[in-house]
């Protein structure tokens, strides 16, 4: 599977023409994120599909991808919901700069996230924190800030509240955690990166969040959608050894408004049949319902996407 992944995951995977004259350019963050493997996950399977060369390009983030696919220098990305509206609407870390040639296809799954510690931290929850050393900055995923600040409202704290290791992105966040020049990494819950983590400071857990009124109340007046839901362990879950409250918010796939209605029908369809094969190289996709691909968002849908779901019976859902 992961040689598959990663021959998919190449910036040209070559197959016939088939119907359509131009390559998809699929936008995604470094190697190693989440969204990254999404987007490889994802090309593999759409490519077989649709019968045409889809080309996965990494950059250094969203923040950066988001514009790429603005512009149309890019067709098709995947971040959270809370970056898609922000960007759309020219807020939060988009500030003046709306990205208004996006267009949504689907709401995907939730993605678990939260703090993490090493296994024998004394660090024993969120109340515990303050004053320890954070990740924190990310210039090229602006978004991880944000959520980072999220979490800490939870908490009842800010970033005035904690010693900042300033770094570009998510990788080197956990970088310094794993060197020991942070006390706390942040990531999403089942990935690589984590695991990798695991191995390298001989365990990790990650801290539960808090879910009172007030305490998600916090949260939410900084990440509005985001949630706190439970997280059951598994084998590919390093640091849940047992039922854990973590963040969760919704992914998106969105692309570009020039991109033909034709090939976005087609790519909304691979999201709606191609079940087996999209969890097969992510399991995460085993969250995703199709009947719930078409999900309230403060952006426009695209209307190869809206063809879809009519022919379909699919309705918009909350």
């Amino acid at each position: 599977m992961f040689k598959a992944l990663a021959v998919a995951a190449g910036l040209a995977v070559l197959v016939s023409a088939g119907a359509f004259a131009q390559p998809i350019g699929i936008g995604t963050s470094p190697q190693g994120t989440l969204t990254y493997t999404l987007a490889a996950t994802y090309a593999k399977v759409a490519q077989a599909a649709l019968g045409k060369q889809i080309r996965v390009q990494p950059s250094s983030g969203t923040g950066v991808m988001v514009p790429l696919v603005d512009s149309g220098e890019l067709d098709v990305g995947f971040v959270n919901t809370l970056e898609l509206n922000a960007s759309y609407a020219g807020s939060g870390d988009f500030i003046n700069k709306a990205q208004k040639n996006l267009r949504a296809v689907a709401v995907l799954f939730p993605i678990q996230s939260g703090f993490f510690v090493r296994k024998d931290s004394p660090i024993a929850s969120l109340a515990d924190i303050k004053g320890k050393r954070l990740p924190y900055g990310y210039t090229s995923q602006q978004v991880i800030r944000t959520v980072t600040d999220g979490i800490l409202a939870n908490a009842g704290l800010t970033d005035a509240d904690m010693k900042l290791v300033l770094v570009p992105n998510l990788l080197r966040g956990v970088d310094e955690f794993i060197s020991g020049n942070a006390d706390l990494g942040y990531f999403a819950a089942g990935q690589a990166k984590v695991s990798e983590a695991d191995a390298a400071v001989g365990g990790i857990r990650f801290l539960p969040m808090l879910d009172t009124p007030e305490a998600v109340a916090r949260m939410q007046k900084v990440l509005p959608g985001a949630y706190v839901a439970t997280l059951d362990p598994a084998p590919n879950r390093a640091g849940i050894s047992a039922p854990t409250k973590l963040l969760f918010y919704d992914y998106v796939m969105f692309v570009n408004d020039k991109v033909s209605k034709d090939v976005v029908y087609k790519l909304t369809q691979v999201l709606y049949e191609q079940q087996k094969e999209l969890i097969e190289g992510m399991p995460l996709f085993k969250q995703t319902d199709p009947k719930r691909l078409y999900r309230e968002l403060n952006v426009p849908y695209h209307e190869g996407a809206l063809a879809f779901y009519k022919d379909k019976g699919v309705e918009l859902t909350k």
